[in-house]
């Protein structure tokens, strides 16, 4: 004992806790922490009596104090026998010795487990701050900690509020997907991205397939229902039965995402119809201006009516483009038909469309194409070899599906398909499932968001590899 204080070294302890120190004054017959060490857990209360017979079987002492080099620990002792002492959590039992801490024992993801418990506790929420003190933790390593949980998934944080919080789990959820169509390119890539997210996220992707038709969309929401699932994502091309399934879902108080085709109360995920449409557009005009002598005669529009209108957006795009690119007199002039491709744009629709309008025309006039998609331009294609007018026609499709015959014409210096406008499918399950755990968990998430688009042509098609759709093998439950 010197001047009130004892002098100890050669503690089994960390190094940080060590150099840190305990610090530790009377108050109201209480020992309590002063410059408590960052990182602890929360302290446990020991009897002073018991903390001193430890310190002296476990550390020489030379009439009370230690002799030798400075002090790495001191304690201001005053009425000992009857004070407690507040000590870390650190040393949980005093009469072990120093093999008692594990070995293997990772302090930074013990601190993380302990930012997780401490919102665990708490279901409404804490503030940076309110993490920091649970946990005995400095606010910027309470900050690191919750910024690298969120980037993660594992928790969530209010902008409003400020408050971090701790969702029931991803791997709890069970989302539900209906398909646009199996065997149908562009919507298998979209469903194998979904499946990739999921597996990522650790959720429970429940697959069914529309097939392009109504009553099975109707089938497949009561089926989706029916299995209390906590989210549904609905991809299917009918519009008239949108609100349907709207009501259904909204009945049963199951969120809603709708792909391509809006749904009413569902987030939008989907094209920019009309940024696609000017993109093929002027696409369409720029190629004619400088391939053609002679001006176009004709535009020919493949739509899909069964879509409803806003996909039909991408032909008021198409047409724009079309106009602001081409000659200046043919802005008003310029004779344009628009052709339904059997109702959801298949390649046997946009055949017979586009044979019709070919019977009309003389052999030397020049046709620009712009088409829903990629299916009812493979069928415009054939019906212009057909008649024999490879040279005096372009066709610009949108999707860019992975169907290996539309690269193939892309790439074909003799092909009327110049160029397709691409949504990028196999990245919608990589920008969709992100934003339904967002929801999910009470986060801010666009009432509409959108894919890419960008306009591929035989200068930039070496850029998307098909390798890009590989994917595990779908597998429908329904």
């Amino acid at each position: 004992m010197r001047d009130g204080l004892l002098y100890f070294q050669g503690l089994s302890w960390n190094d940080k806790v060590l150099t840190l120190g305990l610090g530790l004054c009377q108050e109201n017959s209480r020992f309590k922490m002063k410059n408590f060490p960052t990182g602890q857990e929360r302290p446990l209360e020991y009897p002073a009596g018991a903390w001193l017979r430890y310190l002296a079987r476990n550390t020489p002492l030379t009439n009370g104090v230690k002799a030798g080099t400075p002090p790495k620990l001191h304690a201001y002792v005053s009425s000992v026998h009857r004070e407690t002492v507040i000590m870390e959590q650190s040393l949980p039992n005093l009469e072990s010795d120093r093999k008692s801490t594990p070995r293997y024992y990772i302090k930074v993801l013990g601190k993380a487990l302990g930012v997780m418990d401490a919102l665990r506790q708490d279901r409404g929420g804490l503030r940076l701050t309110d993490v920091a003190q649970a946990v005995r933790l400095n606010k910027a390593t309470a900050l690191r900690i919750l910024h690298t949980l969120q980037r993660r998934g594992w928790i969530s944080r209010d902008p409003r509020t400020k408050k971090f919080t701790l969702p029931l789990g991803y791997r709890t959820y069970r989302i539900a997907y209906a398909q646009l169509c199996s065997g149908q390119p562009f919507s298998d890539a979209v469903t194998r991205g979904l499946l990739e997210e999921a597996k990522k996220s650790f959720v429970e992707l429940l697959v069914t397939d529309n097939q392009y038709s109504e009553e099975k969309a109707i089938h497949n929401a009561e089926w989706m229902i029916e299995q209390k699932v906590d989210f549904a994502i609905e991809f299917q091309v009918h519009y008239r039965v949108a609100p349907i399934i709207a009501h259904m879902f909204a009945k049963a108080r199951i969120p809603t995402l709708a792909i391509d085709i809006p749904q009413p109360g569902a987030i939008y995920f989907g094209a920019n119809n009309y940024a696609a449409g000017l993109l093929a557009g002027e696409g369409l005009g720029d190629w004619a201006r400088k391939k053609w002598q002679a001006p176009v005669t004709r535009v020919l529009l493949l739509e899909a009516s069964a879509a409803g209108p806003t996909p039909h957006g991408r032909m008021i795009g198409t047409l724009r483009g079309i106009r602001n690119t081409l000659y200046p007199q043919a802005h008003d002039s310029l004779p344009v038909t628009h052709r339904d491709a059997k109702g959801t744009g298949t390649e046997a629709g946009g055949y017979q469309a586009t044979s019709k309008i070919l019977r009309q025309l003389s052999p030397r006039e020049r046709l620009l194409i712009g088409t829903i998609n990629d299916a009812s331009a493979l069928g415009a294609l054939r019906a212009v070899r057909e008649a024999g007018r490879e040279r005096f026609t372009a066709i610009i499709s949108q999707d860019f599906s992975p169907d290996p015959r539309i690269s193939a014409e892309i790439q074909d210096d003799d092909s009327p398909l110049i160029g397709s406008v691409a949504f990028f499918p196999e990245r919608y399950g990589s920008k969709i499932m992100p934003a339904v755990l967002r929801w999910l968990n009470k986060e801010q998430v666009p009432p509409a968001f959108y894919t890419d688009h960008v306009m591929v042509t035989k200068e930039n098609i070496q850029e998307f590899s098909s390798q890009r759709y590989l994917s595990p093998e779908i597998k429908v439950v329904a």
